[in-house]
């Protein structure tokens, strides 16, 4: 699976939610292909969410990589 960036993401996250607003404001109500696009909202959410995490992940693991470096300096 190719690694999508966060600016991808939240791209097409705001197209689908401007789909979904058009086709409410045009229904009035909320309609089956409006649930489907509630559920690829929340996918790419949860995207965005992993993706985050992932990044926080690796900035904690360089600074704990940093301390170690420092640490051994100091030693």
């Amino acid at each position: 699976m190719v690694l999508q960036n966060e600016e991808t993401l939240i791209a097409q996250k705001m197209k689908l939610e401007s789909k979904w607003n058009f086709q409410y404001l045009e229904q009035g109500q909320v309609t089956l292909d409006m649930l489907q696009i509630e559920y690829e909202l929340k996918k790419l959410k949860a995207k965005l969410i992993e993706l985050a995490a992932k990044k926080a992940w690796l900035e904690t693991r360089t600074t704990e990589e940093e301390i170690e470096r420092i640490d051994s300096i100091a030693s």
